[in-house]
């Protein structure tokens, strides 16, 4: 059997059971039941509206005194200034869902296999009756953007039903008998992110080709009489697009014109350029088991299966490339492609959270191979993040250069949320925009950088022009300051905002680096950039408190929630790269000491929330710590995953039962293992550098780092093969088993090394 399969023999009955299928633009969740339902979803079917002002009346004046308050560390009085400078949530919309179809039979089978193939892309299932077999397939293809489904029996397919329908009212189906197709029009309309009113309008057309006869009843189309049923399913919205019944119909008339082995074949061939560009393998132990009976039996036999977790690895991996492709109109939502609706009703919403999960959304891009996914993220940011940024920083800060805040949307929101204890994150935009930084740094391309150079260097201009001397050291600190969603206690009471928290100040010093850096590379340096390096000399290091954790906060004040899911402290840690425990064991073990302290006895919050555990796998890895990244690995399997293996946020922060899924969690599952399997942010490429002693055997080929070198390993209890693919030309060192190897290498070399000690 392929190890890469995800396959059941039961039919799923909600959300967290259906398989996921995506290109990029389009979403549909696979029930693989006899009636052939599939959720549908697209990454522009938003409601709301572009934001005309998001303000409120004399915000300026109130941030002003608030800033001066936090400086002067009233901060009672300072948060009560900052409820005036929140944004306006009005009609700021959600991604939601866009229909369902459904295309199968109505008859219910004796038995039913159904399965996802991660290296095709395809889901299928098997219908088996008393005398006849139905096979049914399902594929989403970029290159044609377009879904096709379609049913085959030798003899005969029971009566078939095709139907599909919006989400939102109004909508309404049409047939046309002639045309054989099906068009659905609605609006993506709700209450609770926006007015009800607001939001794109958006098409869907389906066609359908039979050797069957067609008719109608209340369920919607009904197929007698076949041996096949081609269905070939269209969507689109006028976020972007002019007229989205021409581009549906565009892409249903292409698909028709190539028909189903082609637009097939297509299919395959840009999937599987991607998908293929990287893998992971441990050995299977129970690759003969259903998914949801192999995640049970993994969590009752102590995280054994060493396949599993390579699938999992695999399955981030494909969620983020079916929901960000580089021709993606948006980057990936906080449910990626997919919406479930329900994360869409809640108090959060499925948007762009800058505060951890967007940017999560795509660690594992660059490492892993999936670099292209990134595009429609940096053009998001340049292109509608950006100039909505600018008026925010001059508005409401009176500062040069753009700003985002803890939350945003497909139309550019750039304002606070609407909360000050979550909403005021001013160093988010820094944050997103050090994955452009990244890009360059794993690619060397300098068009890249010139193109973006200017994100970079306007968000810089931001960040020190919100920077205040402190009035007791000296040092510049970024005011106001927070550390994302957590809070403090000080003098009995509690507070969030601040002045100089660790998250903030590590944010703007990364990022007056990369500016400088940047600057020299493409001789861009001028007088803004040549006065950051005084600045960085002025702002605070990172700090340890009395018990020896890394400050959360500029002063060592007591956390109110200890085990508070964000950990945004660290991030010099991870992403940043600002610790590296070879070099500063002290740094180093306060990082680990901030992380017992947050999985202290009575730890919920951190471990409830899926990204947060993939969080302590990475954080661990950087620590060269295998064993405790294993630790981790094992919960988010056994614990957060779902029957699909999408991995879910758990815990009272949901407000709902039954846990809520986000992309994050997945992509950030690969992220943390593929640095078990590798790392190269610093000068020296590591080679396993925390695999936990029960991962005896193992492989992985083509992960990425620094300098685009892909890197290769096979490894036994006898010791490790390597082979290094230099993407640039230069010098390459790397660690394995506790052995240095220096070699130069010119792009394109291939050079191999054989580290013959035990594990």
């Amino acid at each position: 059997m392929n190890g890469k399969k995800l396959w059941y023999t039961k039919a799923a009955s909600e959300w967290t059971q259906a398989l996921p299928l995506g290109n990029g633009h389009m979403g549909a969740m696979c029930y693989g039941d006899a009636s052939g339902r599939y959720d549908l979803s697209e990454n522009t079917c938003w409601s709301g509206k572009e934001g005309i002002a998001p303000l409120r009346e004399n915000a300026a004046a109130s941030m002003s005194q608030a800033r001066q308050a936090l400086l002067d560390r009233d901060y009672k009085r300072a948060e009560a200034l900052l409820e005036n400078c929140t944004g306006i949530k009005e009609n700021y919309g959600t991604q939601v869902p866009m229909g369902r179809l459904t295309a199968g039979v109505e008859e219910m089978p004796l038995r039913l296999y159904r399965e996802l193939d991660l290296e095709t892309g395809t889901a299928s299932e098997t219908l088996e009756f008393e005398e006849k077999t139905v096979t049914r397939e399902s594929f989403l293809s970029n290159p044609d953007r377009i879904m096709g489904v379609r049913i085959r029996a030798q003899k005969g397919i029971p009566a078939c039903c095709v139907w599909v329908e919006g989400w939102s009212q109004p909508s309404n189906t049409k047939w046309d008998p002639k045309g054989q197709t099906l068009t659905v029009h609605g609006r993506a309309l709700e209450n609770i992110h926006s007015d009800g009113l607001s939001g794109v309008s958006y098409s869907m057309l389906l066609h359908y080709e039979t050797d069957g006869t067609v008719s109608w009843n209340r369920r919607g189309l009904v197929i007698e009489g076949a041996s096949k049923v081609t269905v070939w399913l269209a969507a689109a919205t006028d976020l972007f697009e002019k007229d989205p019944d021409a581009a549906c119909l565009k892409q249903v008339q292409r698909a028709l014109q190539k028909g189903w082995e082609a637009v097939r074949r297509d299919h395959l061939t840009e999937y599987q350029a991607g998908m293929k560009a990287s893998s992971f393998s441990l050995p299977d132990v129970r690759a003969n088991l259903p998914t949801d009976e192999r995640i049970r039996a993994f969590a009752e036999n102590g995280g054994d299966d060493g396949g599993l977790i390579a699938l999992f690895f695999e399955y981030g991996r494909y969620l983020l490339f079916s929901s960000s492709r580089k021709d993606s109109a948006l980057p990936a939502a906080l449910q990626g492609v997919w919406n479930d609706d329900r994360a869409c009703r809640m108090e959060w919403t499925d948007d762009m959270h800058l505060d951890v999960n967007t940017q999560m959304n795509y660690y594992p891009a660059e490492n892993t191979g999936l670099g292209d996914c990134t595009a429609p993220l940096f053009g998001w940011i340049k292109n509608t993040l950006v100039p909505h940024g600018r008026k925010i920083a001059k508005q409401l800060y009176g500062k040069k250069g753009w700003c985002a805040h803890t939350v945003s949307n497909a139309y550019g929101f750039a304002a606070p949320g609407w909360d000050v204890g979550w909403g005021l994150t001013v160093s988010a935009g820094g944050w997103a925009a050090y994955q452009i930084w990244e890009h360059y740094l794993f690619t060397k391309d300098r068009a890249f950088l010139e193109e973006y150079f200017s994100v970079l260097y306007e968000n810089a201009e931001f960040l020190a022009g919100i920077l205040m001397e402190d009035p007791e050291t000296g040092m510049l600190l970024p005011v106001p300051s927070y550390s994302p969603e957590n809070s403090f206690l000080y003098e009995g009471e509690r507070f969030c905002m601040t002045a100089g928290a660790s998250f903030d100040v590590t944010v703007a010093k990364r990022s007056f680096q990369i500016v400088r850096c940047a600057a020299g590379l493409l001789g861009r340096e001028d007088a803004f950039t040549d006065s950051l390096k005084e600045i960085l000399e002025k702002l605070p290091p990172l700090q340890t408190g009395a018990k020896g954790q890394i400050m959360e906060w500029f002063l060592d004040y007591e956390e109110a929630y200890p085990d508070h899911r964000h950990t945004s402290h660290l991030l010099a840690l991870h992403p940043f790269g600002l610790i590296d425990p070879a070099k500063d064991k002290k740094l180093a073990e306060a990082a680990r000491i901030s992380l017992d302290l947050r999985l202290g006895e009575n730890a919920q919050d951190i471990v409830y929330a899926n990204w947060a555990g993939a969080l302590l796998i990475l954080y661990y890895a950087r620590l060269l710590d295998g064993e405790k990244a294993g630790e981790f690995v094992k919960p988010m399997i056994a614990f957060l995953s779902r029957e699909n293996m999408m991995i879910t946020h758990q815990g009272e922060t949901t407000s709902v039962t039954g846990g809520i899924y986000e992309l994050d969690g997945n992509t950030g599952f690969t992220a943390g293992v593929a640095e078990m399997l590798v790392q190269g942010y610093s000068d020296v490429i590591r080679i396993l550098p925390a695999v936990p002693k029960s991962w005896k055997t193992g492989a992985f080929e083509n992960l990425r780092v620094y300098g685009g070198h892909q890197v290769s390993a096979v490894w036994d209890e006898t010791g490790v093969s390597v082979r290094i693919l230099a993407g640039t030309d230069g010098e390459i060192r790397i660690s394995c088993l506790g052995k240095e190897q220096k070699f130069y290498a010119e792009k394109g070399e291939c050079c191999r090394y054989l580290f013959s000690m035990t594990l």
